[in-house]
């Protein structure tokens, strides 16, 4: 019996947690009182894998992680612990690996490869690109690191690149063999089987026979073709292939395949044909059928042609009765289409819980600081604008170019008039992405609905506003074509800028612009509002209770596996910015250590002064931290701002010079009176961490949504961006902690975790009841609270979001309706009534 969605765990596997270490703790996450379990891709990954994103084949089950019957076994214990299973399926894009067999039979045979159907590859432009040498073609085959080799059990021949291998196709194979079948028998038959799949007779049968008939060949046969491979002319060889080889760098100018963002070894997969998703979601359908898997969760939905349609296509499949969630980032405002799905993975509901308890006038107060320094300019919406056009012409140039020659055919007129040039249409193609207000629109063939308009039109009014008439005047007949695609290049068109734009969004804003403007890291966050970094309470009454008439059911999570911080790491900075004079004291007190320990480099300081409050808020806000997981987190910081370092080029003496600043201030000598103010400021901020900490957690799972705990986060998580927050989990402390042994503070918010979710179990106010909020009268604790109720039960929830020093938490604005107890059972009366003896937070019931 699928047990009903209450709350769900999210497990990241990977090889050093597989299946049969989450079997383990399965009982501990029934104790807990989650209801799902929500599991990371588990189909079979790239080796090695750490997130299961780069899957190679969708009809495996990861051995890895245990493969299928360790799976079976860690469902069978789920099932036998009241738990269901929600798994992370990735439509998308498969890993371009040569661990994945239909991209080889891909490279082998070409567009007549069977499995050539499940890729975007746009063969009309000729052979597929493969970007994967370190150096260009030519160094790397005078420097002999390509190498021609037989996979005598994969039954293919390759041309081998450190740990890559690219197949030769059918007919460079037949030539080969066939002088060899000449002067050696044996090889006759092999010979034969080549030459069939050479004339064109390419089908799985007759790739069978090939594949087996080099597992057979004899020793001495197999001999004589490694002779032959030995004295091949590889370079000639490698011209008649169904793909080219190239130097890494060419992949952002240059691609002939649709890929994952700008990352070129995940290839798209085209999932909008009925016959590709019945290939990839054979195995994930089985397991629902079966009654394996109760939900779904859908990877990067914004990255399909159609995600209406594949919704409804997957609706159709697994029935009306299985949860599915997308994950989708929505732009302040935007609604979420009518697709048939319950809900997202919540960006949205993380973002409007911190933004309670950020205090406006301390970000500004931060905002000006940074100004006066003359380390911030323009706005948000600039600042955007230009990484996501730095964006476009660099690591996705590629995707660029693809735009402007499928539009320049129905244009072709309008050029050849004059009335547009070459260089105005790259710049509008350009334009429209960088001022694209939300990730993307959503039209098809056969429908688009009014939103994906509006957002047409106010991406023309921003381009209107910012770029040269020329420009404008192509961007106008550009959106036409979006509109109202006349010919087979403009629907091209428009199928491909809505799969770009998000990607461009993505690496502008959440990749780009949330490294480089460190005001309040806290709100710098997947889905975050820069410009709207606080939330008045009133605003969120009506959400929430928008959200409990519409019986919200999305996830609402505190961290997830892509956020840039973990819940108590964005709480300490909240709680600093209700005290803004603390940052500024200590900026002031830190700068005589910065002078001495910062390095002079050729564009001046090093680290300059954005990277330096970046670091002072990072040690702040995870303090006590390793140097390991500092300079992990910084190379990647660095490298996304790009300002001085990049993925691409990395200034490795520039990111040298910063670490060994970081290192000092958190381990040196020299850092001494640094860490000193560190450790004074964060004992400054305890106090309001922990309230803030606790009080996000009770509203987690108290408001309308399915409250999503992400690994380990039952416990404080001071954790950064990934890989940091994929650190190895602690279930033993934490199941511990349950029966009240361990560090007070984790006990506190592990015992707040397991009793409120005892209430979602236990009381039926959760499940489609209302909500009701509350009203107080000013306060320095700012109160935010509500009533969620039901027919027989009723949930009262209040916590501050701010925590002054020295002001007793009196909560005597409020007269609470009667019959309510809090959870040790006694009467409630607000006068100072506490959840815990030194806590100003109250969760209490009454039941029917």
């Amino acid at each position: 019996m699928t047990p009903p969605l209450r709350a769900t765990y999210r497990l990241q596997f990977h090889r050093d947690f597989p299946f049969a270490a989450a079997e383990a703790i399965v009982p501990y996450l029934a104790r807990l009182g989650v209801s799902h379990v929500y599991a990371s891709p588990i189909l079979a990954a790239v080796p090695g894998s750490m997130h299961g994103y780069d899957a190679v084949d969708p009809n495996l089950i990861n051995p890895e992680l245990g493969g299928a019957a360790g799976f079976e076994a860690l469902a069978a214990a789920l099932a036998a612990n009241g738990l269901g299973l929600i798994l992370d399926v990735v439509p998308n894009h498969m890993a371009a690996s040569s661990h994945n067999p239909y991209w080889m039979e891909t490279l082998e045979f070409g567009p007549a490869a069977p499995a050539a159907a499940l890729f975007d590859i746009w063969w009309e432009a000729g052979r597929l690109l493969l970007p994967v040498l370190g150096d260009p073609l030519r160094a790397t085959l005078e420097e002999r690191r390509l190498r021609l080799r037989a996979d005598w059990e994969a039954g293919r021949f390759v041309v081998a690149y450190a740990e890559h291998a690219f197949p030769l196709g059918p007919v460079s194979v037949s030539a080969l063999l066939e002088p060899l079948a000449h002067r050696e028998g044996a090889l006759a038959p092999l010979a034969g089987v080549w030459a069939a799949l050479a004339s064109g007779n390419v089908h799985a049968p007759a790739i069978a026979a090939a594949r087996e008939a080099m597992r057979v060949l004899p020793e001495a046969a197999r001999e004589r073709v490694e002779e032959a491979l030995a004295g091949a002319d590889l370079a000639a060889l490698l011209e008649t292939q169904h793909w080219r080889l190239a130097w890494w760098r060419t992949a952002a100018d240059e691609l002939n395949y649709r890929r994952f963002f700008n990352i070129t070894d995940l290839v798209g997969v085209r999932v909008e044909d009925p016959a590709v998703f019945e290939a990839t979601h054979a195995l994930i359908l089985s397991l629902v059928r079966r009654g394996l898997v109760q939900g779904l969760r859908i990877d990067h939905v914004d990255g399909l042609v159609d995600p209406a349609g594949y919704l409804e296509r997957l609706r159709a499949a697994v029935g009306p009765d299985v949860p599915v969630f997308v994950e989708k980032i929505l732009e302040p405002g935007e609604v979420l289409p009518a697709w048939p799905i319950d809900g997202t993975t919540g960006y949205e509901r993380l973002n409007d819980i911190n933004a309670l308890f950020v205090d406006e006038a301390g970000y500004r107060a931060f905002e000006a600081e940074l100004r006066a320094a003359n380390l911030l300019r323009g706005t948000t919406g600039e600042r955007v604008a230009a990484a996501k056009r730095e964006i476009m012409r660099t690591s996705l140039g590629a995707e660029l170019s693809r735009l402007v020659g499928l539009v320049r055919e129905g244009l072709r007129e309008e050029m050849e008039r004059g009335d547009i040039t070459e260089g105005a249409l790259a710049r509008a193609v350009l334009a429209l992405l960088v001022h694209c207000p939300v990730y993307r629109s959503y039209a098809t063939d056969h429908a688009h609905d009014p939103a994906d308009t509006a957002i047409w039109a106010a991406t023309l009014e921003r381009v209107e506003a910012h770029e040269d008439p020329m420009t404008v005047a192509a961007a106008r007949l550009l959106l036409k074509r979006l509109e109202k695609p006349e010919v087979a290049g403009d629907r091209a068109f428009r199928r491909y800028f809505q799969q770009v734009s998000g990607p461009a969004m993505a690496k502008g804003f959440e990749d780009t612009e949330l490294y480089r403007t460190p005001i309040l890291v806290s709100v710098n966050e997947v889905g975050g509002d820069l410009d709207h970094p606080a939330r008045e309470p009133g605003e969120l009454r009506r959400l929430f209770a928008a959200r409990a008439r519409m019986g919200a059911c999305d996830l609402v999570p505190l961290e997830t596996h892509d956020t840039k911080r973990g819940p108590e790491t964005r709480a300490r900075l909240n709680a600093l910015s209700h005290r803004p004079a603390l940052w500024r004291d200590f900026l002031r007190e830190a700068a005589p250590t910065l002078a001495r320990l910062r390095e002079k480099g050729e564009g001046g300081a090093v680290p300059d002064g954005l990277e330096e409050r970046l670091i002072h808020q990072t040690l702040i806000a995870t303090w006590p931290i390793t140097m390991a997981r500092l300079e992990g987190y910084l190379l990647k910081a660095l490298r996304e701002a790009k300002r001085h370092t990049t993925w691409e080029t990395p200034d490795q003496a520039y990111e040298a010079a910063v670490l060994r600043v970081a290192g000092e201030l958190v381990e040196g000598a020299g850092g001494e009176d640094y860490r000193r103010l560190v450790v004074e400021l964060v004992a400054r901020l305890a106090p309001a961490t922990h309230v803030l900490s606790l009080a996000q957690t009770a509203l987690q799972l108290t408001l309308p949504g399915t409250p999503d705990i992400y690994q380990g986060t039952e416990f404080r998580d001071f954790s950064l961006v990934d890989p940091d927050n994929r650190r190895p989990v602690d279930f033993e402390r934490r199941l511990a902690a349950l029966s009240g042994e361990g560090e007070p503070e984790d006990v506190e918010k592990c015992g707040l975790t397991h009793r409120l979710l005892g209430l979602r179990r236990d009381l039926g106010c959760f499940s489609g009841g209302g909500y009701r909020p509350l009203d107080f009268a000013p306060s320095p604790w700012h109160w935010f609270g509500f009533v969620r109720e039901g027919e027989g039960d009723a949930v009262l929830v209040v916590v501050p979001t701010r925590v002054p020093e020295g002001v007793p938490p009196e909560m005597t604005a409020l007269e609470p309706p009667a019959g309510f107890r809090d959870l040790e059972g006694r009467q409630v009366s607000l006068a100072g009534h506490m959840l815990e003896a030194r806590l100003p937070l109250l969760v209490a019931l009454r039941r029917g």
